[in-house]
């Protein structure tokens, strides 16, 4: 999760960071740690790269992140978030639901 079999999260307990991997994935020269806006520069790159594996299971393995509650997302690839974790982490879900419904054939 997110993008393929070595990728890693990491949750550590005493300060509550998630160590995001490639989750939150943006470009740029951001600053180090941000409280804005996560996701429209996560689903910007992610457009750019297609880098995420869409399955049925993405929205709800993260979701299930959002369960950890954690304080600091410490993101691989652009500024870590130290804002409304849970929000941003069950927001980034529904940006993965949307791209896998928009990738299925018409029933």
């Amino acid at each position: 999760m997110p993008h393929c079999w070595e990728a890693r999260l990491l949750f550590e307990e005493t300060t509550r960071t998630l160590f995001c991997g490639d989750l939150f994935t943006h470009v740029g020269d951001p600053a180090p740690i941000k409280s804005g806006d996560i996701v429209g520069p996560a689903r910007e790159a992610e457009a750019m790269f297609h880098a995420s594996c869409l399955t049925p299971t993405t929205g709800s393995t993260i979701r299930s992140l959002a369960s950890l509650e954690p304080a600091v997302l410490g993101v691989m690839h652009g500024s870590s978030f130290n804002g409304a974790c849970v929000k941003a982490l069950e927001d980034l879900a529904n940006v993965y639901d949307d791209l896998l419904a928009a990738a299925m054939p018409a029933s």
